[in-house]
């Protein structure tokens, strides 16, 4: 392990208060260094969960009991209102993927969940009328990838946790980790995932790999193309703003990221065959990338 590698980006780091807790590095499989400021401890992920249930999301494909076409109504028939919403029997599962389901506005921020007046999160979510047919227009909402989760678990029996435990986690060497709920067992899928730093590394080697981990096929190659590929304009200024793929951040210097408010980070750089795993406790997540973008990512 030679720490000289992150020399620089710690000391901008410490001078720029980014209020990381982690930094762990590897390139070309082979880990190369980490540097911590807090004790190694399983840390909430926040939206960087987001992108674990996407691989979820791309098992079930793989599996058959899913496809991207497929209309989100059809899977919750006794939770539906009537009469629906207009628009909604066009949202499919790709649009919860790419955050387009129709809506111009979010309904299940964080800070949005716990004033939700029923226990039954899709009902509430299928109540809600659509501003513009989906697929249209992206707007960052953590509900499209709640639904997700729980279309996961209609389809395929178990929850995602339970799901990706022997088949995903185990695997990248996690035993178990701990994944929030609503308030119905379902899991949290948007957030709430809690992992170590250097554990967040797998799921960027896993991308590198197209689905593989120790040569084993996970996630289908295709889809894990698409996944970290631009799907969706998405607005915005620098790496908040260079695209959306399904769950997945398109970096504006290079590749592409999971992403989780305060710095939670699973930067991956194709290009240089690495991965760049951060915990932090900062408000503004463009500040850390381009601490990385000038201070890391050149000396690998």
């Amino acid at each position: 392990m030679d720490n000289r590698l992150l020399q620089d980006f710690v000391q901008a780091a410490d001078s720029r208060g980014l209020g990381l807790f982690g930094v762990a590095v590897q390139q070309g499989g082979r880990f190369l260094a980490e540097h911590r400021w807090v004790e190694d401890r399983p840390h909430v992920l926040h939206s960087l969960s987001k992108s674990y249930t996407s691989m979820a999301i791309g098992m079930a494909l793989d599996a058959g009991k899913l496809e991207l076409g497929q209309k989100v109504v059809s899977f919750f028939p006794q939770e539906l209102p009537n009469p629906l919403p207009p628009m909604l029997e066009d949202m499919t599962v790709r649009d919860l993927l790419i955050m387009a389901p129709g809506h111009d506005t979010p309904l299940m921020m964080s800070h949005q969940r716990g004033r939700i007046d029923q226990p039954n999160w899709v009902r509430y979510y299928l109540a809600q009328p659509l501003d513009r047919e989906p697929g249209q227009r992206f707007v960052y909402d953590s509900a499209c990838t709640y639904m997700l989760s729980a279309i996961f678990q209609t389809v395929m029996g178990e929850t995602v946790l339970d799901y990706l435990t022997p088949r995903l986690f185990a695997p990248m060497g996690i035993a178990r980790p701990y994944w929030q709920t609503c308030p119905r067992g379902i899991t949290l899928g948007c957030a709430g995932l809690y992992l170590r730093t250097r554990e967040i590394l797998p799921l960027g080697t896993l991308c590198l790999g197209e689905g593989k981990l120790d040569g084993r096929q996970i996630v289908p190659a295709w889809y894990v193309r698409e996944a970290t590929s631009k799907q969706i304009e998405n607005g915005g200024v620098k790496d908040g703003g260079s695209g959306y793929g399904y769950q997945f951040w398109m970096n504006h210097h290079t590749g592409y990221r999971g992403d989780g408010a305060y710095g939670q980070l699973c930067i991956v750089l194709p290009e240089r065959e690495a991965v760049i795993a951060i915990n932090a406790d900062h408000e503004n997540i463009q500040e850390i990338l381009d601490t990385v973008w000038e201070c890391l990512e050149p000396r690998l």
